[in-house]
């Protein structure tokens, strides 16, 4: 092992990111604490970045090389892997790719007595063939989207693989140019040539280059089981690589390594695809796990465990104790984690423009489950849709997912794990027909049918205001059912006006008030208004579980400043500046009809809500005496 620098390190080497690997990972605080090491750095002193370990390429190159066959044969320049260390050498190349734009920038072509030129073609890419073509001196092996993205979008070179998707790791290789380009703008010409001096030979690595008699997975993996943060699904990519290296003499095994490839571009193509939600990659892995293996409880939360150390080692290829794993076992796993990706997106996308995707009654029920949560139903819904349902049924087995979720979870607070082992049965059981979509519903109904209860939705608001909290104001499920009810209104034309935005009805409530308390929820207010109707003639405490109640609670089309909630119900529907019930939300032009705002009002309205609600999941909330009890305002009839 010896100390090198970077300029030491591309003394005559081409290295390359092999297959195995996962894409570029760094965001901002990675990029951050390699600024600040470097900044830091004393003139006279050196900095140990890590370790930098390469596998030399022996005998023959593959067609991945064909470009770099020149500067190998007729340059003495040598091919290696980089095995280990690939996050701090990406940005290191990156970083010099930026220093080299931002000097371009500020009218130099040189830097330190070097020119632009020479830098480039030191780090970055050679000309070859009489200067009609480039090789480039790190980059990835084959012909990925991070490739194309590197070489077109980070060096601005021409890629002969132009047509890319962005993704997650394509985001964060841009995100890191981005992030030095801004730090070097700020700088004069004298402190980037420092910047370039410390990155180039006072940032030093322990290079370290493998035995050819070590197998190189079998390292990769020794050494991303010592605090390296590889997820799971790299993980799992790199010992299927390894694994399809073991069937010797299989016609298929190149095959399998182009499909656990092509696979894996597509997983990452589509967790992120979406930049404003990108996608988790164990998340995904964790559920197709469930949906295509048997699940039993047993295994609980060690998914990985059991696909690594189980189902996917190599004693099940090289000393089977029971049936060997077969190229065709590995193939249908990485085709159908290939297919289940695209699936997974839409899921959790369902308004992203996707081809393929065009029901809209599928999208409106995907956006209520993306609202309301969706639990254990992920795998199951995955399976549907990787098993291709017809649209029909996924859509009745969303509207019950969604009553599920609501009613059990929001209403009766029931255990986070009630129905997860059946519902997870069944995901695997629909994925390999062993079971069809009316029995699946027939199931998931009589699991509502077994723990809904209007008994518990009662204790559990009752609760609410015995602990201390405010009643349905502190009711978990009331931003989701104030905005079905919203949107019960618009469709049904029952009101005319904009939507309440979901994600503004999901911020914290503070200062900035997003549900309304018509009646204002701070007792011994001084307005005559409300003292006439309320504070005279009734206890702090019935106050206290009126202003809680469901139906004197609202939600706001836009936020508004809580000492503005205070004022009287005739200000609230009209402050006269244009602010008002009247061109607010559906709710709130459904509450500028009422002349008056009284306890009666609220009780009204309260019974109202909950025949909507029974109306909207189909449940029973027991008779108005039981609604009555469950508003907490039995008291008026008292």
């Amino acid at each position: 092992m010896e100390l090198c620098s970077l300029n030491k390190i591309f003394e005559k080497r081409i290295i390359r990111i092999p297959d195995y690997q996962r894409g570029y990972a760094w965001t901002r605080k990675q990029l951050s604490d390699f600024w600040d090491d470097l900044v830091q750095i004393q003139n006279d002193k050196i900095h140990y970045t890590g370790v930098i370990t390469l596998d030399p390429i022996y005998g023959d190159l593959d067609k991945n090389w064909n470009e770099d066959v020149e500067l190998i044969k007729n340059h003495n320049y040598s091919p290696f892997y980089i095995v280990d260390g690939q996050q701090r050498l990406t940005t290191a190349i990156i970083f010099i790719q930026a220093i080299l734009e931002a000097a371009d920038k500020k009218g130099y072509n040189n830097i330190g007595g070097k020119s632009l030129d020479f830098i480039k073609e030191k780090f970055i890419r050679k000309k070859i063939n009489n200067g009609i073509a480039n090789s480039y001196l790190f980059g990835y092996l084959s012909a990925t989207s991070s490739d194309a993205f590197l070489k077109s979008k980070i060096f601005n070179e021409h890629s002969e693989y132009n047509r890319f998707e962005e993704n997650l790791y394509t985001n964060n290789l841009l995100g890191s140019k981005k992030f030095f380009l801004s730090k070097l703008d700020e700088l004069n010409i004298v402190t980037i040539e420092e910047i370039y001096k410390k990155l180039t030979e006072r940032m030093k690595f322990n290079l370290y280059e493998i035995d050819e008699e070590i197998d190189v997975f079998v390292t990769f993996e020794t050494m991303n089981s010592r605090g390296k943060e590889l997820t799971s699904l790299e993980l799992l990519k790199n010992r299927l690589i390894y694994l399809s290296t073991l069937f010797d003499n299989e016609p298929d095994r190149e095959m399998l390594r182009s499909q656990i490839n092509s696979s894996w571009s597509t997983v990452y193509e589509y967790l992120g695809k979406n930049a404003n939600k990108p996608l988790d990659d164990d998340t995904f892995l964790r559920n197709h796990w469930t949906m295509y293996f048997k699940y039993s409880r047993k295994k609980g939360d060690d998914y990985i465990r059991f696909l690594l150390d189980e189902k996917f080692h190599k004693n099940n290829i090289l000393n089977p104790k029971g049936k060997r794993l077969t190229v065709q076992e590995l193939s249908d796993y990485v085709i159908n984690l290939q297919i289940s990706i695209r699936h997974w997106f839409y899921i959790h996308n369902p308004s992203f423009p996707l081809p393929g995707y065009e029901n809209e009654e599928n999208k409106k029920l995907l956006n209520r489950m993306n609202r309301v949560g969706f639990k254990h139903f992920k795998p199951l819904l995955l399976a549907c849709f990787v098993s291709n349902q017809n649209m029909e049924s996924i859509n009745e087995l969303l509207k019950y997912a969604e009553k599920y979720n609501f009613t059990l979870f929001s209403m009766c607070r029931r255990r986070a794990n009630v129905g997860d082992t059946e519902l997870f049965s069944l995901a695997q059981s629909i994925l390999v027909e062993e079971v069809g979509m009316y029995t699946v519903m027939d199931r998931v109904r009589s699991i509502i049918d077994r723990y809904y209860s209007e008994d518990k939705f009662y204790d559990y608001i009752h609760e609410k205001y015995n602990v201390g909290r405010n009643g349905f104001y502190h009711w978990d499920g009331l931003n989701y059912f104030l905005y079905e009810y919203e949107q019960y209104l618009l469709e049904n034309g029952k009101q005319s006006s904009s939507s309440i935005d979901w994600k503004e009805l999901q911020k914290k409530r503070s200062d900035s008030e997003t549900i309304e308390h018509v009646l204002p929820q701070k007792v011994g207010l001084t307005d005559l208004y409300w003292r006439e109707r309320f504070h005279d003639r009734y206890s702090e405490e019935q106050i206290f579980f009126m202003a809680h109640s469901l139906g004197n609670l609202v939600p706001l089309s836009r936020a508004k400043n809580s000492s503005v909630s205070n004022a009287s119900f005739r200000e609230k529907k009209d402050n006269g500046r244009g602010i008002g019930y009247y061109n607010g939300s559906a709710a709130e032009n459904e509450l500028n009809k009422y002349e008056d705002w009284t306890p009666t009002s609220i009780l009204e309205r309260g019974i109202a809500l909950l025949k909507f609600m029974e109306a909207r999941w189909d449940i029973s909330l027991g008779d108005n005496s039981f609604k009555v009890k469950l508003l907490h305002m039995d008291f008026l009839s008292s």
